[in-house]
């Protein structure tokens, strides 16, 4: 199901998750020295200005010696900032050079193109990559690879968090207010356009698709969110999808990611144990289509297993964001391969399972542990028709902590 990455690899990636991280403490570094400090003479006296663009400028008082140190530390500061920057950047340079070499990353180009714009333009804590491309983020900070296609796609889902549209207006950068979530895209790949009909998506000339998705409130009578960041006819319109709210209040998972370039940029999406969860839920859904089915079945079993097996600090048990139905024993049973639930008899050499709705039967002599009416337990049978009996892990309500 995965495979470790090799030791040369997961070194390289830690050295350069580190310096990249580094990089953007310097970038808002610098952006606090964006600008410039001068003597401006008016009259008989001499004013200290800071300009920070051509149309924002301000006065900060008339030539003293305290004026005159803060432009002597501004420019010292500036100057220091700018050195630590190009620096750092050089060195982020030669990491994504080896990155590249080592394979240390498979994240498609487009993607992380796609997650550094929206980073630049201060959008990023506003949207969720959710669905298949979330894998990457997972597999890499397990430091695995998942094998065969299961992270195969020629899509991303962006999940937009409308909750915060009013902070959205803040955040945005002067670009995003002109243009939008489609301008910014094209920063990343000018080939990008929004498909006649579903503006919710847009394609480039290789045929990756962004789509653009919202939550839709449980009550539709209710439902005054706008579909679109920012009003522009010539932007992108979020569709509206249920159970959104689901996924919105997971925690968030926050990794850095590498693309075959070596480029580099930090995913933020939904918690490893939300995704299996959503995408088993998605399996069981009657609409859903048949040819999804079995590839979000095969995920949401892949990711289960990788939680089991390398991130055990993400227990089942503990995550709050979900329906409890959606992580009931019989979703837990079809997950691990195994028959999770409470004995209910025990009777002939056979004992009752209650797991869901299902009622199954084990032949006591078959099992390798005594069991006891009230029991909670999981099964797991090996080729030989052995069963091992352990305690099953506790989800019920009650047990349930973020």
């Amino acid at each position: 199901m995965f495979t470790d990455i090799n030791e040369a690899a997961a070194r390289q990636y830690i050295d350069a998750e580190q310096t990249w991280k580094a990089l953007l403490v310097a970038e808002r570094r610098a952006v606090n020295y964006r600008g410039s400090m001068f003597w401006k003479k008016t009259g008989e006296r001499e004013y200290l200005c800071r300009q920070y663009n051509s149309l924002q400028s301000k006065g900060l008082g008339v030539r003293s010696p305290e004026t005159e140190h803060i432009i002597e530390e501004f420019k010292q500061g500036k100057t220091e900032a700018e050195s630590n920057l190009k620096g750092l950047a050089e060195t982020v340079g030669r990491h994504k050079r080896v990155n590249t070499a080592l394979r240390v990353g498979r994240t498609p180009n487009t993607v992380i193109s796609l997650l550094e714009e929206i980073r630049k333009a201060g959008l990023q804590e506003h949207f969720l990559v959710i669905g298949t491309n979330a894998l990457y983020a997972y597999e890499t900070h397990a430091g695995v690879r998942l094998n065969g296609d299961i992270t195969a796609t020629t899509d991303v889902d962006l999940l937009w968090d409308s909750r915060k549209r009013i902070t959205l207006l803040s955040d945005g950068d002067e670009h995003f207010s002109k243009h939008g979530l489609l301008g910014i895209i094209k920063k990343a790949d000018s080939s990008f356009e929004l498909q006649p009909g579903g503006e919710y998506r847009a394609v480039n000339s290789s045929g990756y698709m962004i789509d653009l998705i919202k939550r839709r409130p449980k009550s539709l009578f209710d439902d005054k969110e706008p579909q679109q960041l920012i009003k522009n006819e010539n932007d992108f319109w979020a569709t509206k999808i249920i159970n959104m709210d689901w996924l919105l209040s997971a925690p968030r998972f926050r990794q850095v990611v590498v693309g075959v370039s070596g480029e580099m940029s930090e995913m933020i999406t939904i918690d490893p144990r939300a995704f299996v969860l959503y995408k088993m839920h998605l399996s069981e859904k009657e609409d859903r289509d048949p040819v999804k089915k079995p590839r979000d079945i095969a995920q949401a079993r892949v990711m289960f297993n990788l939680i089991q097996e390398r991130l055990p600090h993400l227990p089942f048990e503990k995550v709050s964001s979900m329906p409890e139905r959606l992580c009931d024993d019989a979703v837990l049973s079809s997950l691990s391969g195994s028959f999770l639930g409470t004995i209910t008899s025990i009777a002939d050499g056979v004992a009752t399972q209650i797991i869901g709705r299902k009622v199954v039967e084990h032949k006591i002599a078959n099992l390798d542990k005594d069991l006891t009416i009230g029991d909670r337990v999981q099964i797991f049978y090996s080729e030989n028709g052995r069963g091992k009996v352990k305690d099953a892990p506790l989800n019920r309500a009650k047990d349930i902590e973020r």
